[in-house]
């Protein structure tokens, strides 16, 4: 159970899993099913957590505390530009607008931190350091991929 929520392959397959479940309760329940509900809406909180997991073992601290910050922020610049341009904040209107930006905040970072993930479990992979010096000089990140994969050529 702990890889399926620390890998990223773990927490694909149980994303994918969530929303297989959910999209078969939204078609067994298509009657009584909100119709604003769509299937990103659940995603959020498991997005947190497997963010807070991939950059956990990326960088040895965790994300998730800054993404937390990032979404009050949001949820109170979206109070305050819903009280003065609208003179009221309809509770429906914040909270379906909050979510949707919550989704869209969370997926963008979780996109990022998977990417992080990849990138510096390809950087601890290189048997030397030319490749950090390769990084830090400037070089591409073709550059950087092309090394790596020559040096481990010629390991094996």
């Amino acid at each position: 159970m702990r890889d399926l929520w620390t890998t990223w392959y773990g927490q694909l397959v149980f994303l994918a899993a969530i929303s297989m479940i959910i999209l078969g309760a939204k078609r067994v329940a298509h009657r009584v099913w909100p119709h604003g509900l769509r299937l990103l809406d659940f995603w959020p909180p498991f997005l947190i957590v497997f963010t807070h997991f991939l950059t956990l073992q990326a960088t040895d601290s965790s994300l998730a505390p800054y993404e937390v910050l990032s979404l009050m922020i949001l949820g109170i610049g979206l109070t305050l530009i819903e009280a003065v341009e609208r003179g009221e904040i309809l509770y429906w209107r914040f909270f379906k607008l909050y979510w949707r930006g919550a989704e869209l905040l969370t997926l963008v970072v979780y996109i990022l931190a998977l990417g992080s993930h990849f990138f510096f479990n390809i950087v601890k992979m290189s048997p030397t350091k030319s490749h950090l010096t390769k990084l830090t000089l400037g070089g591409t990140f073709f550059d950087i991929l092309l090394t790596i994969w020559k040096s481990n050529k010629t390991m094996w």
